[in-house]
């Protein structure tokens, strides 16, 4: 018993890690998406067209609630500034600054 119980704590604690990998992943994406409204857009639709599905039907409402919070805070993610690596190797060295 004890060992199914510690098999059980380390696949949540998998499960957690691989969640929090997903997340931080997922929020880089959407933060550099090309086109953050039409992002917006789908991922509503997307949330409600999967929260009426039959494959969702027997998840109990706690369980909906979840998935909802956590789309949501996807949608709070804001468009990040570009990243321009050869002007923060180059700093005030970068030729493009100085035509």
């Amino acid at each position: 018993m004890d060992e199914d119980i510690e098999a059980l704590r380390r696949e949540v604690q998998h499960l957690i890690a691989m969640h929090t990998a997903s997340y931080v992943t997922l929020t880089s994406l959407v933060a550099t998406h090309p086109h953050p409204e039409h992002f917006q857009l789908h991922l509503i639709s997307a949330l409600e067209g999967v929260l009426g599905s039959e494959r969702l039907a027997k998840w109990t409402d706690e369980q909906k609630q979840i998935v909802r919070r956590v789309v949501e805070t996807f949608q709070n993610v804001r468009p990040a500034e570009p990243i321009d690596p050869l002007k923060q190797a180059l700093g005030d060295r970068d030729p493009r600054q100085h035509p």
